[in-house]
């Protein structure tokens, strides 16, 4: 719908250590260092300016783009991330909250393995609570089989070094710069269900008054996955008016 309906170009690359893009160092995960990975590699391309366009984590990194790179940042979409607060470092001491977020990562990918893949899309399905042969393979591709379950394909590894980066680079450190330099936003979230997802929207709209804000009724974290029509037409008529 992006390419056909609202004729933008769509480079979706799969970040390091997911799909088949290899892991970098854990210190590599700083959202800072992700946004220049995304800035070189459109510069390789050959693409001087870009709406970037963040879901979860990628929310995080898409804030450290435009705060680090806004001369390049069209416009920014972020899709439930990019206002979420991570904690902070465990006692100031960056080596124990590394081990912190391992320990923490571990037990998260051992929560999200399963028996079987008629498991893991029954799990799925109930929580999207819509299913299509595209969900499937969407979904099949950040699995893998291994030791007998299905897991993530996110090593517990990686998804440590993402937790850590997070916390060593807080979200909010990237808002003065984003609104200095009047970078559009749109950021589309889940209903405020909880005390903490209101507070920091609350802040979110506090710090970037300007940016857009969409609540999707009924939604759930995967916006993509639940509702992909209307993402895709809050997203395609945003970033082509400002492209």
């Amino acid at each position: 719908m992006l390419t056909k309906e609202y004729g933008l170009r769509v480079i979706a690359p799969d970040a390091p250590g997911h799909g088949r893009s290899p892991a970098l160092p854990p210190d590599s995960y700083r959202p800072s260092l992700m946004a220049e990975v995304g800035a070189n590699l459109l510069s390789e391309l050959g693409v001087a300016r870009a709406a970037f366009v963040g879901f979860s984590w990628g929310g995080r990194v898409a804030c450290s783009f435009a705060a680090r790179f806004p001369d390049r940042a069209a416009s920014l979409v972020l899709i439930e991330g990019g206002y979420f607060m991570s904690p902070g470092l465990t006692g100031g001491d960056a080596k124990a909250d590394l081990e912190a977020c391992i320990a923490e990562a571990h037990q998260e990918t051992e929560e999200d393995s399963f028996a079987s893949w008629n498991a893991y899309f029954a799990f799925e399905r109930d929580s999207l609570r819509r299913w299509t042969p595209a969900l499937a393979e969407a979904h099949r591709a950040i699995m893998r089989e291994r030791g007998g379950k299905v897991v993530p394909v996110l090593e517990a590894e990686v998804l440590a070094a993402i937790k850590h980066g997070g916390r060593r680079e807080p979200v909010t450190e990237t808002y003065p710069p984003i609104a200095a330099a009047d970078v559009p936003i749109l950021l589309l979230t889940a209903p405020e269900s909880e005390a903490a997802a209101s507070a920091a929207i609350a802040r979110f709209r506090s710090a970037l008054p300007k940016a857009r804000v969409e609540s999707l009724r009924d939604g759930i974290h995967d916006l993509v996955s639940y509702a992909p029509v209307e993402v895709a037409q809050l997203v395609g008529g945003f970033v082509s008016a400002r492209l």
